[in-house]
């Protein structure tokens, strides 16, 4: 039987981030304390990371992984070669998310941070994140919300990269948002009655105002904890780990 839980995280650790940076370093290392609590003292075993480079690389090696394998579409950056070379768990692999080129099941993890709503086809990159993975997926991405999609008609909502040019927003970027719903359907249709389990946790992330102060980054990510129980609500970003049925497709 299929398992789906929401968890809110807790607000003692929401009032620690005082940074956007520190913001999805807090996400990466909560999906990854979900998985290793799943495992219940199992080892690690290897990760795959989708379009990653040394952000997710500095998390990632935190963690007793046996392998962590990085991949992109470009080369890697000069600071994730750099540890490269100081941990040789760390290899890098030019890949295209939607077709990837590892056997099924070839990772105990396979884990995304933001890389899935860059590529023309995400849900064809979900698949495939399933496709290769043997116990879990991670991936964390902007959430569908109906405040959020207001807010985005009133042009208050949150701005999440900027340009090269200024802070004008990019409009062919984070254009795909994913909703609880529609993860589900994507799960029940690839495992259908295998008895996989996800669980959801939603937060708010806001630098629509470039805010540089701690204080007020805290303020507004404590606003939106609180926002984040109105009905049809549960915050712009995503955090979704799914643990792998016992019965594999194909």
């Amino acid at each position: 039987m299929n398992k789906i839980f929401c968890k809110r995280p807790k607000i003692r650790e929401i009032m620690k981030v005082t940074s956007p940076e520190n913001f999805h370093s807090f996400f990466v290392k909560q999906s990854v304390i979900e998985y290793f609590k799943h495992l219940k003292g199992s080892k690690l075993g290897t990760v795959l990371a989708l379009g990653a480079n040394h952000v997710e690389a500095e998390t990632l090696i935190r963690f007793p992984f046996d392998k962590i394998i990085l991949t992109g579409i470009t080369p890697p950056d000069d600071i994730t070669k750099q540890i490269m070379k100081k941990d040789r768990r760390v290899s890098y692999s030019i890949e295209n998310i939607e077709k990837l080129s590892f056997k099924n099941a070839s990772f105990d993890l396979v884990f995304v941070k933001e890389a899935l709503h860059h590529v023309p086809r995400p849900i064809l990159g979900l698949y495939e994140m399933l496709r290769v993975s043997k116990k879990a997926i991670i991936f964390i991405e902007p959430a569908d919300t109906l405040l959020g999609r207001v807010l985005e008609k009133l042009k208050i909502s949150s701005l999440y990269e900027k340009n090269q040019v200024g802070n004008k927003r990019y409009r062919d970027n984070y254009v795909y948002r994913w909703g609880h719903r529609e993860i589900v359907k994507i799960l029940n249709s690839y495992y259908l009655e295998s008895g996989y389990s996800v669980i959801f946790s939603n937060c708010w992330m806001s630098n629509r105002y470039n805010l540089k102060y701690c204080n007020l980054v805290k303020i507004f990510n404590l606003m939106g904890w609180i926002l984040s129980f109105m009905p049809l609500n549960r915050g712009n970003y995503l955090m979704c780990t799914v643990f792998s049925g016992k019965d594999k497709p194909l």
